[in-house]
């Protein structure tokens, strides 16, 4: 866990101080889109193989939503903080102009 967590604090240090290769940087839409699909598809397989899963999906219905909701708040809620901290450091380091 925390070597995911480390992943991506260091990706969003990176990119909020422009350290990406320009290259990279342009088409990081397209690169986290793919990793995105990448990713799903590989769960999928995963879950589609394994019978206990495919057995207590009715029961874990609803443990699964609230999971997906938790882990979507909180991800928004530290990249706000993240940002709000990034923000304020670099506002001061320009005389207070917010970018």
């Amino acid at each position: 866990m925390l070597l995911l967590i480390g992943a991506v604090v260091l990706g969003f240090v990176m990119a909020r101080l422009d350290l990406l290769p320009r290259f990279l940087h342009v088409r990081m839409g397209h690169l986290g889109t793919l990793a995105l699909i990448l990713l799903l598809f590989s769960m999928g397989i995963s879950m589609g193989s394994n019978s206990e899963i495919i057995s207590s999906l009715p029961k874990l219905g609803g443990k699964a939503l609230v999971l997906s909701i938790s882990t979507i708040a909180g991800s928004v809620f530290f990249v706000w903080i993240g940002m709000r901290l990034t923000t304020e450091k670099t506002s001061k380091k320009l005389g207070g102009a917010r970018q």
